[in-house]
């Protein structure tokens, strides 16, 4: 009984248990390498032909599409209105300059690899391509020659049937007094359209640049076949080779010492052919072979060696390990044959999961202790150091503001609220900085995301990374416009304060407009400050409380002109809509209006600040005043007996000395009743509106050039031309003189 014991003792001691596992591994391994080896030779061919067979798929994919992009080029430029100018015996050519443009836009795509289109009439035997027109003798026996093509063979397209041809690559060259300049191997492509019989699109597409960029394969043998099997371009093939009949259901087959993978294009028709050497396949076998005995070697004889030292060392210290840890043993439910392993995966466990606890605890104490550090520090929030952990830098660094404007379309077509969009696109611009930049973003508002990036990225003006969001961030422009705010370069935490309250006041140069804006320092200051003159004032004042909507609306309209052809700001923008809200709110109470009805076609129309753009904030703006001047409107057009007599009598007699206590006795009321009832009607005081009126009749009467100053005020009922002048410069804001001198410069 106790051998029995001792030798489970023995046996399930880690030494032990660690030594016959280190040989054990030995066996299956010579095993699993020699059965590996055997069953990799077996398909290292086959894979080999499947690598090479999606090569081959991926190479006629990109030539079919790249055909069928150049078919649809070609048919696009057949349509084009202008061909019909250019077959004639007169040219037009601005016309001519106008299709070359076209093609050369065509020709500037990059994944395009055609060197050069030539659209060809018929009836004029005219040639145009991207840089010059001439006729099709000398285009194509000079500029374009080929010892394959002549002059006479594209006047036979003409006649060829088909709407698509694709023929076989030829040399071009350009010849000038004898001499031939090599220009390239180009495959010509034919481009007609049967309904158009007198015009044809000729395509030279770059057949080295289209090898270069479609072909995948390692192995530079590669033809491409028509559909009669002529040969339309080969390279490293010396002549058309007889292809071997491909086995049912595959892509390849093999003939002498060679592999041919090839295939026929859905699109062109055209027998793509790509031919592998089977040395190739034989090489690797070898190579492999050679290596994976080298290292079987290797293997034996170091496992042997160190099976024993290695189990040697682990052994010893976890005795001392596990002495160690004997207090915090505890138990687990995982059970090991090993007395060791048992012992140490219990204390471990508990340790790591303890471990893991407290980690993730400090992890989220210190960023949010870092969070509030850098808020505390760019806000200038003085705190004691027992309270929180100071945030430092001192490495050049810059901030970044992001302000979000939220579009109608946001709120129509996602069904997110702003602050969850807010938060993604914090996340983003968090994770696209960290490629590029260390920093620190946090979300300050609703839509104001701030950013402490520094590194040696940020030495630039307008680093390149803030290009790249640019990019990114125009793509929703629908939903959201972004202005990014880039401040200056600073070296110390102490200037976080002075550096965010720069980017604050970079915000204020935003423009009301629906793209992304980049705003720096170098930026010009906006030069729009009062979008309204005193003038202009009084006269919106004046016919919005007499409810003129035309008059009111025209010069607001002025305004938003005045003010969008000086590059005002969007908070300029703003405050002038803000002011006019209240404008529309005083001239509304004024009159007892209901005020309620005022808030309720607010709150329907939306916050001015949810405007994203100049046009938006307009149709806001002329909503709002038509709304407010309707209503005024509506009720000074009630009739009022009194109101009435007033202003008619008023309108005969404003060159007299008009009174209220005059008009009372006419009326038999009094005359503080009379001036209490025609200010609640009309929204102006009894004097105030007839002196505006009389200023208006003035103003009409100062835009002749035959009356003085003096027979003006005279006429308008004023006696005294100093009380004339001060009642002028009250109500326009100018002198009569002013008036009338601006006037002349607006009428000459």
């Amino acid at each position: 009984m106790r051998s029995i014991q001792r030798f489970k003792m023995i046996s399930g001691s880690l030494f032990i248990q660690l030594l016959l596992s280190f040989l054990a591994i030995l066996v299956p391994l010579l095993s699993f390498f020699f059965f590996s080896f055997t069953l990799l030779k077996k398909h290292a061919a086959a894979e080999v032909i499947r690598y090479n067979t999606l090569n081959m798929n991926r190479t006629i994919d990109k030539y079919e599409n790249h055909f069928s992009q150049i078919r649809s080029i070609g048919l696009d430029l057949l349509l084009d209105e202008k061909l019909a100018s250019l077959d004639r015996s007169a040219i037009d050519y601005i016309n001519a300059r106008l299709l070359m443009k076209s093609i050369n836009g065509y020709l500037s795509h990059t994944d395009i690899a055609a060197q050069n289109i030539f659209i060809s009439f018929k009836q004029s035997d005219f040639v145009i391509s991207s840089d010059r027109g001439a006729d099709a003798q000398e285009m194509f026996a000079r500029y374009y020659h080929s010892d394959d093509y002549g002059p006479d063979f594209w006047t036979s397209q003409f006649d060829q049937p088909g709407s698509f041809r694709i023929l076989p690559a030829s040399d071009f060259s350009e010849v000038s007094a004898n001499q031939a300049s090599f220009l390239g191997r180009y495959i010509p492509v034919v481009i007609r359209n049967s309904y158009l019989p007198d015009y044809q699109v000729i395509i030279m597409l770059d057949a080295d640049k289209m090898l270069a960029s479609f072909n995948d394969s390692a192995h530079d043998q590669f033809m491409m076949l028509g559909t009669g099997g002529s040969s339309l371009f080969a390279e490293n093939v010396s002549k058309l080779q007889s292809l071997p009949a491909l086995p049912q259901g595959k892509h390849y087959a093999k003939s002498g010492k060679d592999f041919y993978f090839y295939r026929t294009g859905n699109v062109t028709g055209i027998q793509y052919v790509n031919i592998v050497p089977d040395n190739i396949v034989t090489d690797s076998l070898r190579n492999m072979n050679k290596v994976l005995v080298t290292l079987l070697l290797l293997f034996t004889i170091l496992s042997f060696g160190a099976a024993w030292f290695f189990t040697k060392r682990f052994h010893n210290p976890i005795k001392g390990i596990m002495k160690s840890i004997q207090e915090l043993n505890t138990p687990s439910s995982v059970q090991s044959n090993i007395h060791e392993f048992q012992f140490i995966h219990d204390q471990v466990r508990h340790l790591v999961q303890t471990n893991n606890t407290i980690d993730q605890a400090n992890s989220r104490k210190n960023s949010l202790l870092s969070y509030y550090a850098f808020m505390n520090k760019i806000k200038n929030i003085k705190v004691s150091d027992q309270e929180i952990y100071d945030f430092a830098i001192e490495v050049p660094y810059r901030l970044l503001l992001f302000r979000l404007q939220f579009t109608p379309a946001f709120y129509a077509d996602i069904d997110e609220n702003e602050g969850r969009a807010s938060y993604f696109v914090r996340e983003y611009i968090d994770s696209h900085l960290k490629e590029h930049v260390q920093t620190q973003t946090v979300q300050l508002e609703r839509d104001q995301i701030l950013s402490l990036v520094s590194g040696d990225a940020v030495h630039e003006d307008i680093p390149a990374f803030i290009d790249q969001l640019k990019e990114i961030f125009d793509l929703d422009q629908r939903y959201w416009s972004i202005t990014i705010g880039v401040g200056d370069l600073y070296r110390h935490s102490s200037d976080l304060t002075t550096g965010y309250e720069q980017v604050l006041a970079l915000m204020g140069n935003r423009k009301l407009e629906n793209m992304t804006q980049i705003i720096t320092l170098a930026d010009p200051p906006p030069e729009w400050h009062t979008p309204l003159t005193r003038a202009q004032e009084q006269e919106l004042d004046m016919n919005l409380a007499a409810g003129n909507r035309e008059s009111v609306l025209r010069i607001v309209c002025k305004v938003f002109g005045t003010m969008e052809k000086k590059a005002a700001t969007a908070e300029q923008f703003y405050a002038f809509a803000d002011s006019l809200t209240q404008l529309a709110a005083k001239s509304l109470d004024a009159l007892q209006l209901d005020a309620a009805s005022l808030q309720r076609y607010l709150s329907s129309a939306g916050r001015v600040r949810g405007c994203s753009n100049i046009e938006e904030l307009r149709q806001y703006v002329v909503g709002l005043l038509t709304f407010a001047a309707d209503r005024i409107h509506e009720r000074k057009a009630s009739r009022d007996n009194i109101i009435d007599f007033v202003t008619n009598y008023m309108e005969e007699h404003y060159r007299d000395d008009i009174t209220l206590d005059i008009l009372s006795d006419k009326l038999n009321i009094s005359a503080s009743y009379l001036s209490t009832y025609f200010k609640t009607k009309t929204g102006m005081n009894f004097i105030d509106y007839i002196n505006n009126y009389r200023i208006d009749l003035a103003k009409s009467l100062l835009k002749g050039a035959d009356m003085r100053i003096q027979d003006v005020a005279s006429e308008v009922g004023y006696q005294n031309i100093n009380s004339f002048n001060r009642m002028f410069k009250k109500i326009s804001g100018i002198t009569p003189s002013e008036f009338r001198k601006q006037h002349y410069i607006l009428e000459g």
